[in-house]
C-alpha cells in the first residue's frame, strides 16, 4: 500500500506524512524504482490513462470518516505492460480504462477496476 505520486493522496505536503505509512519518502521511491527497474515495460495503468487526474482515490481512514468527504488516497494499482496499453489493430488484448469504484462500501479500500477488450 502506496500512495505513489502527490496526486494520489488527498493533503499532500502535510507534515505528518513524511511518517505516515504508505506515503513516506522511502515507499514511493522504492515503488517508482520498481517501475523505473522495468526501463518502461511496466507502467500504472490509472494514471497512464488519467496523467493529471486528482482526487481518485482507493483507500480512506474508516475512523476519520474520510470517505464521504473523500480525503484518501490511492493504494491500490494494476501495473501493466506497455504493449498492453497502446491500440494497435493487430493486437488482441488492450487496456481500454481503468478507475475506482468509490461507492462501493464494505472495506476501507474500493474496487478498482481494469477494462480490457479482446478481440478475436
Amino acid at each position: 500500500n502506496v500512495a505513489h505520486t502527490s496526486k494520489d493522496v488527498w493533503n499532500d505536503g502535510a507534515k505528518h506524512l513524511a511518517k505516515q505509512a504508505g506515503v513516506t519518502a522511502e515507499e514511493r521511491e522504492s515503488f517508482q524504482q520498481m517501475l523505473d527497474y522495468s526501463d518502461g515495460s511496466f507502467v500504472d495503468a490509472f494514471r497512464y490513462l488519467h496523467p493529471d487526474a486528482m482526487g481518485h482515490y482507493s483507500y480512506w481512514s474508516q475512523r476519520a470518516g474520510n470517505r464521504e468527504p473523500n480525503k484518501g488516497l490511492r493504494l491500490d494499482y494494476f501495473i501493466c505492460s506497455t504493449s498492453l496499453m497502446e491500440d494497435d489493430p493487430e493486437k488482441k488484448i488492450v487496456v481500454r480504462d481503468s478507475y475506482m469504484i468509490k461507492d462501493q462500501e464494505g472495506s476501507d479500500h474500493c474496487p478498482v477496476i481494469l477494462e480490457i477488450e479482446m478481440r478475436k
